[in-house]
């Protein structure tokens, strides 16, 4: 990097006091009750306190993979190697640049016997009041990847995907964003921000950043779901989805709670420089007096959309902020939302053409017997640069084809080579080395 270019400094890699130990073993910390029978539940909401809880967050989860090994083992189930658990470094990053960030905790509070009950004997010596049983944290999505985005049906999207995982989804036995619908949704919400400061903020889509339990991790997501569904809307954050990253022992857990697999594809190279934001459209006060409420309403958008994206310009505009004559504002349109989508086949809508709506590489789910020279003239793109670029993933494609149910065929951005595109790798920054062997395994529902 040269001295002119930015450095990123959006986070802080660990560093400083030593992390606070606990002053007990977690081998000595008893399974949590699924109602939370004689354990406490807090919420917190102060930083610091998660900062003097690092070491047992990283401690639980290490007892809870180790947990799970040996029960596989215990049931005679093939163990595989255990996913690699969270890390002090990982979790230190995402205290300390979360931001906003809250969660629950549940601690030890009352000995309770095997049936779950309270015990009437005394508490061993290894039972201490305090045990961390069960930690989750939340936060608003963001990330530091210009190229970024949520895209399933992208031939990228699921190709590093372990192979007895792909076996899976294509049995149906995982769930996965299959016909790319939700991965459009969560692409359509509006976002923005500087990949080289504070990142791009997705303020529609909460992300759980932590999250680690003994027994009661079903109850701590249920929780967090069901605040978040409550939550009021403001500038900051107005949800309308969940997303995580699963390790591969946790997916089944997940798939129970209505999470599905969604695909988010980069391109391989370091984030471009400036603001970046989600496709919008502008307006220009008539006259006095006009407030961001009154303009959403008009033309269809959300006045906590607008206010997120006047933001940077305007640091106190407000929904019934009062603006000038001939002020400048940009809101997120039904149109911008179209023009974020991936699916071809939503081109021509509010007349956004297939040209103008190629933000990234367009596909279009194939009919039965559809042929590429139809294709071709539905979308009013060139035969040839259709057949050639598609012939790369069918090799035997001529333009009388018929094509199967479901084939996926590219249509626009002919000049973006394949490898141009990764699986997107959780919690990389503009400058990082990408390593696209390790892609995240990004799960989503909504809410």
């Amino acid at each position: 990097m040269s001295e002119e270019e930015p450095k990123f400094v959006g986070t802080r890699r660990f560093g400083g006091q030593p992390v606070r130990q606990p002053a007990y073993n977690f081998r000595d910390v008893p399974y949590c009750s699924k109602d939370l029978a004689g354990s406490t539940l807090s919420e917190v909401t102060d930083r610091q306190h998660l900062v003097n809880s690092i070491a047992e967050f990283a401690l639980l989860c290490n007892e809870a993979t180790r947990r799970k090994h040996l029960s596989e083992i215990a049931r005679g189930k093939k163990s595989r190697c255990p996913s690699k658990p969270l890390s002090i470094e990982y979790i230190f990053d995402r205290i300390d640049t979360d931001d906003p960030i809250w969660g629950f905790m549940v601690r030890t509070d009352t000995p309770m016997s095997s049936k779950g009950r309270t015990s009437n004997l005394k508490a061993s010596p290894q039972w201490k009041r305090g045990m961390l049983q069960g930690f989750i944290t939340v936060t608003t999505f963001t990330q530091w990847r210009s190229s970024f985005r949520f895209d399933s049906l992208h031939e990228s999207a699921f190709a590093y995907d372990p192979d007895d995982l792909t076996e899976l989804a294509l049995k149906g036995i995982r769930k996965y964003d299959n016909d790319g619908r939700l991965a459009e949704e969560l692409e359509a919400t509006v976002h923005g921000g500087d990949p080289w400061n504070e990142g791009i903020v997705y303020p529609r889509i909460a992300e759980i950043s932590l999250f680690g339990a003994l027994g009661c991790g079903k109850k701590l997501l249920q929780l967090v779901i069901e605040r978040l569904e409550r939550s009021r809307a403001s500038e900051s954050q107005n949800y309308d989805y969940i997303v995580l990253q699963a390790t591969e022992n946790s997916i089944p857990f997940y798939e129970s709670m209505g999470f599905v697999r969604v695909g988010c594809i980069m391109e391989n190279k370091t984030s471009e420089k400036g603001y970046k934001s989600s496709p919008v459209e502008s307006y220009v006060t008539k006259k006095h007096g006009e407030t961001l409420a009154k303009i959403s309403q008009e033309f269809g958008g959300n006045v906590w959309d607008t206010v997120f994206l006047n933001k940077p310009m305007y640091p106190t505009i407000g929904p019934r902020s009062w603006l000038k004559k001939g002020t400048t504002v940009f809101y997120h349109s039904t149109k911008a939302q179209i023009l974020a989508t991936s699916d071809a086949s939503k081109t021509g809508q509010l007349g956004v053409t297939l040209e103008e709506s190629s933000l990234a590489p367009k596909w279009y789910v194939a009919k039965e017997n559809d042929t590429p020279r139809s294709i071709a003239k539905k979308f009013c793109v060139h035969f040839g640069d259709l057949l050639e670029c598609n012939k790369k993933r069918y090799p035997e494609l001529v333009g009388t084809s018929r094509l199967k149910s479901g084939t996926r065929i590219q249509v626009s951005r002919f000049d973006v080579e394949d490898e141009a595109y990764i699986p997107y790798s959780h919690w990389t920054f503009p400058d990082d080395e990408l390593e696209p062997d390790e892609p995240s395994y990004m799960m989503a529902m909504k809410l």
